[in-house]
């Protein structure tokens, strides 16, 4: 029993047993231009919402508790990665790997508190 447990461990720690499957991600910078301010979160490319304030809440973009940006970029992503970034009324921005940058807002200062990031292969 001892040599079991002991054997097992030691395979698990070098890597012969296998962990739970890594969840792909894609890394989404969001900027602050009038600030230099710029901070890069992986979210898992799931399709599942996510909230912009919960991923970048604690990051250089947040002042005060609320996220703002001027724009966004996908700086690691398959050729499949989509990304939208969805707060309303003002802002549906997508990045893939042909449109990897864009401004929020027309390059304006966007509060994204209330704001969802999705991304998909």
């Amino acid at each position: 029993m001892r040599f079991t447990s002991l054997a097992l461990g030691l395979m698990a720690a070098s890597g012969v047993i296998a962990g739970p499957p890594n969840v792909p991600t894609a890394r989404v910078q969001l900027a602050n231009d009038q600030s230099g301010a710029n901070a890069d979160v992986d979210i898992p490319t799931d399709g599942r919402l996510h909230s912009v304030q919960a991923l970048w809440g604690g990051t250089s973009v947040s002042t005060n508790g609320v996220v703002s940006a001027t724009s966004a970029q996908l700086v690691g992503f398959q050729q499949t990665t989509r990304c939208t970034i969805v707060e309303q009324p003002n802002v549906n921005a997508q990045l893939n790997a042909q449109a990897t940058w864009t401004q929020l807002e027309g390059g304006q200062l966007v509060k994204l508190d209330r704001a969802w990031i999705w991304c998909k292969d």
